[in-house]
């Protein structure tokens, strides 16, 4: 609890250009308000997009080219004595917890006792009954025994008596610190929705100023141009990307820094609002439990979750012969692709009917063989593009070069497959936009660069230069969805999400007359007139 704020505090230092002295001076003091703005902004807020600043004073020069927004914080600050409140009640409650549970432990030790003691009483009475009185010394003694186990049941009595009001004030307590905790969860819900609101139009006017100012044609009229349609290709030609917009920490915790996540990438599915989380355990390999989500709130809010495990306990083991290895997982029209657990086998994994379908990769390396570069057992990486369903692996026989295979949906077989001249180590991640393979590699901590492209349509390989910044060192997992245009990428346990920008083109007008000048028209006779129409 007190390494979190910690963590997010660094991290909003980093992201967010503060100028303003009193903010900064507040983001040092008051501890729960620092908390509860890391928390919202990290979540919701692109890094490096908002920048605070005094509308009194006017930009310096040189300083013309920043967008700049003000963010109004909401004026209820998070009420950080209920935290003091519940912290001390929280400990108080554990101490008291762990004092009756010893009581418990010593009582239930004398019942123990005074239980052996009693039958042994017993089977001295029915012996004595039996076989009668042989000396007065052995009746006071038995008599004597009587006496002092009735002294210690009266005793215990009085005891077991004394619980039932520790056990009501205890509950009186739990109750107490449950209402504390419901009332902060609905304070938390409201402050982060409404904070979203504001943060989602900032962000739009962000993205439009970046626009405007990389774009000088951004606003006219006269420009025309349009980006392309979601889901479809149309010569799309990749020319940069966003800067990260950090969602959430996955719902597993900070220790779990591999995995994946997005929505469902296939164009026209029936779930376009679903989102899943799958981390690998701290292991870095075994992918055992995902979670679904019907709405993005669902997921920033952690409820209406649908968690499903993939392992099972069979003869007093775990077989985790259904679970996936490494973090190149995909949702694509309803299903789960990964890479089989210790196999070089490929896994399809109905989320609706968990009905599980395998295929083996014959040649495929596999068992982090040929992983990417600093990303451990991520042998198979699917992808999800306007194209359809991929997967890009390496081979034993080509000695680690990449080999992007077109998989048919529901059979997962290669229907076709393209050999690259790319060794798969020397990249740190894949993805595929419209039949084209772009990879990426390190640059430093918090930058890569998309530097390669295999176009499977032509075969021809490029060098990149595009910069992609990055919120922790190593991305897990990143994934191209045709539907938005966005990048999901899995940071190091962050979920991050990036936009797509290609280059823009002309809209495209249909007509349906045409004049005798456009070079595309055909004369038609009619009726002694003659007509012209566009072809």
């Amino acid at each position: 609890m007190l390494l979190l704020p910690l963590v997010d505090y660094l991290v909003i230092k980093r992201v967010l250009k503060t100028p303003r002295t009193w903010l900064n001076k507040l983001l040092e003091t008051n501890t729960m308000f620092w908390l509860l703005l890391c928390l919202t902004v990290t979540s919701l807020v692109t890094a490096d997009h908002i920048i605070f600043y005094n509308s009194d004073v006017a930009p310096r020069d040189g300083e013309g080219n920043e967008c700049l927004c003000s963010l109004e914080i909401p004026e209820e600050l998070f009420p950080s004595h209920m935290i003091d409140i519940l912290e001390d009640a929280y400990e108080n409650l554990t101490d008291r917890l762990k004092n009756d549970i010893s009581k418990i432990t010593v009582i239930k030790n004398n019942i123990t006792e005074y239980t052996d003691k009693l039958k042994n009483l017993t089977d001295t009475i029915i012996e004595m009954e039996t076989n009668g009185i042989k000396d007065d010394s052995d009746y006071q003694r038995v008599v004597k025994d009587i006496n002092n186990l009735q002294k210690l049941i009266e005793d215990l009595t009085d005891r077991l008596n004394g619980t039932e009001n520790g056990v009501e004030d205890l509950l009186n307590q739990v109750n107490n610190v449950s209402s504390m905790v419901w009332t902060l969860e609905t304070f938390d819900q409201n402050g982060v929705l409404s904070t979203r609101r504001e943060l989602a139009s900032v962000r739009k006017q962000l993205a439009e100023c970046e626009e405007a100012a990389g774009n000088p044609n951004f606003g006219l009229p006269s420009a025309g141009l349009v980006p392309p349609e979601f889901g479809k290709c149309d010569n799309k030609k990749l020319v940069n990307i966003s800067k990260p917009f950090i969602v959430k920490l996955n719902w597993r915790g900070f220790s779990y820094k591999h995995g994946a996540w997005g929505k469902d990438f296939a164009v026209g599915n029936q779930h376009p609002g679903m989102f899943w989380v799958a981390p690998l355990n701290t292991d870095e390999r075994r992918m055992e439990t995902y979670r679904l989500y019907n709405s993005y709130t669902d997921m920033l809010l952690y409820k209406n979750q649908i968690e499903k495990s993939l392992s099972e306990y069979v003869g007093l083991t775990w077989n985790y012969a259904n679970c996936g290895q490494g973090s190149g997982i995909i949702l694509y029209n309803g299903s789960l692709y990964y890479n089989c657990y210790n196999t070089r086998n490929l896994c399809k994994l109905d989320v609706v009917t968990h009905n599980l379908k395998r295929k083996a990769v014959e040649g495929a390396a596999f068992n982090n063989w040929f992983s990417y570069s600093g990303v451990n057992w991520q042998d198979f990486d699917f992808s999800g593009d306007e194209n359809g369903l991929w997967v890009a692996y390496a081979t034993e026989p080509r000695k680690g070069k990449i080999t992007v295979g077109k998989l048919d949906p529901e059979t997962l077989d290669i229907l076709e497959k393209w050999d690259t001249s790319l060794f798969r180590p020397n990249a740190t991640n894949t993805f595929m936009i419209c039949g084209v393979l772009y990879a990426l590699k390190r640059v430093s901590a918090h930058v890569e660069k998309i530097f390669y492209s295999f176009d499977t349509s032509t075969g021809e390989e490029k060098e990149l230069d595009i910069t992609v910044e990055k919120l922790a060192d190593t991305p897990q997992s990143v994934s191209y969805n045709p539907n938005d245009h966005k990048i999901y990428m899995y940071n190091d346990g962050y979920l991050v999400t990036y936009d797509v920008m290609f280059e823009r083109r002309p809209v495209r007008k249909r007509r349906s007359v045409a004049d005798r000048y456009e070079s595309n028209a055909v004369i038609a006779i009619s009726q002694g007139q003659q007509r012209y129409a566009m072809v």
